[in-house]
């Protein structure tokens, strides 16, 4: 990976260029005969039912399309609870929208560029003060611009421990803990996805504005365009609304409902709370709504400046891992390497020519089980919403995880006037480049039935009691504790999470009892039958210390 910065000025002001957004000519073949839009919406609508056919794993799903800048789609299939088809999934149904979130957040950062109180370019510190790094360069040179388009020394994914198990009670909290995390990547050495960039980034409109981020958003953004169905947590959304349930899928086994107001199995925090990264909830009513801005935002009267919007969709980070393949990839993007060029915008995923050759930009979003893809053409004034109420729990890429995706390219298409022959062609290309679900990926305990172990007792493993301090990041990922309850049950507690200790077949492996995203989640330790024995959590290690 790497980044668009002056290592050369005149490289990095050519290759920005290249991926600024402007009207484009399709580079693949179109339909000699343009449809109507009623033809369009039609075979949307019909593919979208096809495809609820052919993926029963899909509990429900809604699509929402704009296309030259009006609504024509905001639809509902399939049911927000697995089993009843008494709760039709509609318009107006809520799901969250994951890291959709980030888009909300970036457009708060330019409603202040807008309004004359930052600049994109401006240093983090200018606007938060109390913002800390262990890298001190970093620290006093990392600027808006660098987080919005992860372009920081935060790596992919670093941190997410933190508040997925609630070490810190609120947001503020987090980021003010970012100062001890010891990060490796250098400055602006380029893309890594970083869901801190995003916590950080919120922290810096309640500094600027001296309100929460989604109060800012909702004064500021949500409000002027009509979003009246969009909210910051799952508490915000009244008890009357058709609030969706999450479900989860593996190989041809649907595990749910679980409801998002009390089932740890789908908390992306403990209760759900606001994050900036991704705790956006929305319907597909108020996401065409929000199409039609993004695509059209100059009549909203939301920006004094036409610039604002474009400037988040002009690519400022290139992308150039090891899922950038020449042709169709897994997800449906179309790139070649001579001369294209697929990018970051800021709050944007991908930007770039890499959609049947048009100007082209989304932003998905991932809950642990609620999914969101988008496809946006402002030059057509098209914008396709995609937003399922499951997510795929296997710990490989299989075609079914990536069906929205694929299903977001298609409907796009539609739109555009490809032949249908070649969007299935492009279809099929997309969905041979993922392998297929192995036989071991699916959960033993939650999909298989496996039942857990007996509970673990103070009398025998006595010596694990006590506090354990993580040994690379103390101060950021927190100290466990194992303590014996009143019937002389181990219990462990890790961040807001406490649960007892289960056996399994290996002495030396203990599964955590908690329930969440259907994984079974265990820890391993070494010196099992010392005085200081050390435990493992994925890639943590804790060294016990009292």
């Amino acid at each position: 990976m790497r980044a668009l910065y002056c290592v050369g000025c005149i490289f990095a002001a050519v290759t920005l260029w290249s991926v600024t957004l402007t009207p484009s000519s399709p580079a693949v073949e179109v339909s000699t005969r343009r449809r109507t839009v009623a033809e369009k919406r039609a075979l949307a609508l019909a593919f979208v039912a096809r495809q609820m056919q052919a993926y029963p794993t899909i509990p429900g799903l809604s699509l929402s399309v704009v296309y030259e800048n009006e609504t024509v789609v905001t639809q509902g299939f399939g049911t927000n609870q697995y089993g009843n088809s008494a709760a039709p999934v509609t318009r107006d149904s809520i799901f969250q929208i994951g890291s959709y979130t980030k888009t909300f957040v970036a457009l708060g950062i330019g409603k202040l560029v807008d309004d004359g109180l930052a600049h994109w370019n401006d240093r983090v510190k200018q606007h938060l003060p109390w913002f800390h790094l262990q890298d001190k360069y970093a620290e006093e040179h990392t600027t808006l611009g660098d987080l919005l388009a992860m372009n920081s020394v935060l790596g992919a994914y670093e941190g997410d421990f933190a508040p997925l198990l609630g070490i810190y009670a609120t947001e503020k909290e987090l980021v003010q803990h970012v100062a001890f995390l010891d990060t490796t990547r250098p400055f602006r050495a380029g893309y890594a996805y970083s869901n801190l960039n995003y916590a950080i980034l919120g922290q810096v409109i309640e500094h600027v504005t001296n309100q929460t981020w989604f109060a800012f958003l909702n004064r500021t953004i949500l409000t002027p365009l009509g979003m009246r169905a969009t909210y910051g947590r799952v508490a915000e959304v009244p008890t009357t609304a058709d609030l969706s349930y999450g479900h989860f899928f593996c190989a041809d086994t649907v595990l749910g409902p679980y409801s998002l107001r009390d089932s740890t199995m789908v908390a992306m925090t403990p209760g759900n709370d606001f994050e900036a990264s991704g705790s956006i909830l929305s319907s597909a009513a108020d996401m065409a709504t929000f199409a039609r801005f993004l695509v059209d935002p100059h009549k909203t009267g939301v920006f004094k400046s036409p610039s604002i919007v474009r400037d988040m969709t002009t690519g400022h980070t290139v992308i150039d891992d090891d899922d950038v393949v020449d042709g169709v990839d897994r997800e449906g993007y179309m790139f070649h390497s001579d001369g294209q060029v697929k990018a970051a915008g800021y709050g944007f995923d991908v930007v770039g020519q890499v959609m049947f050759g048009y100007d082209y930009f989304d932003k998905g979003g991932d809950t642990h089980a609620f999914k969101t893809r988008n496809g946006f053409v402002p030059s057509q004034g098209l914008g396709v919403t995609l937003m399922a109420n499951v997510e795929c729990s296997a710990m490989v890429h299989v075609a079914d995880g990536l069906v929205l995706d694929r299903m977001r390219t298609y409907i796009v298409g539609l739109f555009l006037d490809l032949p249908l022959a070649t969007l299935d062609a492009t279809w099929q290309e997309a969905q041979d480049r993922v392998p297929p679900v192995q036989n071991d990926a699916c959960d033993a305990h939650f999909y298989g039935g496996q039942p857990s172990g007996e509970r673990m007792l103070a009398t025998t493993h006595g010596n694990l009691i006590g506090s354990y301090v993580e040994l690379i990041n103390p101060r950021y990922n927190g100290n466990v504790t194992v303590e014996s309850s009143a019937d002389g049950t181990l219990v462990l507690t890790y961040g807001a999470y406490a649960s007892p200790l289960l056996k399994t077949a290996d002495p030396s492996v203990f599964e955590w009892g908690i329930e969440m995203q259907v994984q079974t989640l265990t820890w391993t330790v070494d010196g099992l039958n010392s005085s200081t024995p050390k435990l493992s959590f994925f890639t943590f290690e804790f060294l016990h210390v009292t």
